[in-house]
């Protein structure tokens, strides 16, 4: 008995060639750009407390999510890049008694936050100054620390909506959307991080 031909990938090969084959490329396919997004979800996870145990976290700081990204336009509608994101998140933890008051050395504490991610983006607006596109990203998170902890997840980067303006070789966008990484309900590293973020573009 032969074996059947899965009929869904070719399906997809079916409805996609024709947009591979006939678009036409754009004259600046390169584009890198850097930006910064936005921390809301990290203010949230990560806040000014104590502990049952008494230790107090204090002192926070946040860098929010720079990141780098390569896309190279192959047709006008679809492009596939690469993205780094990295971000820090610091804070102070001091052992105290039930008023507060220190019992023990305070310790700093570092932990960062590094996605690798493919990207691919769809154009579905175009002119002279300004685009419209969406864009999904999959890829792997590796959370570290200053206590020599490392840990792994898998992301998911999702673009709902994204402007770029510009003119020629320079522009910039803005991004909404939302940063994702998890291994399970119980071990969430981040959820809805980075909404919102801006960035430099050059294309060429």
């Amino acid at each position: 008995m032969r074996h059947a031909v899965p009929r869904i990938p070719l399906i997809l090969l079916g409805l996609l060639l024709p947009l591979v084959v006939t678009a036409q490329g754009s004259d600046t396919p390169h584009q890198v750009r850097l930006g910064w997004g936005d921390m809301l979800f990290e203010t949230m996870a990560f806040h000014p407390g104590t502990s049952p145990d008494g230790l107090r976290s204090h002192d926070f700081g946040y860098t929010g999510h720079i990141f780098a990204e390569y896309r190279y336009q192959f047709t006008k509608v679809v492009g596939f890049g690469g993205k780094a994101d990295f971000e820090s998140i610091f804070w102070k933890e001091t052992p105290c008694d039930w008023h507060w008051n220190p019992t023990g050395e305070t310790v700093p504490v570092r932990n960062y936050n590094l996605c690798i991610i493919p990207t691919v983006q769809f154009t579905y607006f175009r002119k002279e100054w300004v685009e419209l596109y969406a864009a999904v990203g999959a890829g792997a998170l590796i959370a570290f620390d200053n206590a020599r902890k490392v840990e792994a997840a898998p992301a998911l980067d999702l673009t709902l909506l994204g402007i770029w303006m510009g003119k020629d070789h320079w522009g910039a966008t803005l991004e909404i959307g939302g940063l994702n990484a998890l291994t399970n309900p119980h071990r969430i590293y981040m959820l809805g991080s980075k909404m919102a973020s801006v960035s430099v573009t050059y294309r060429w």
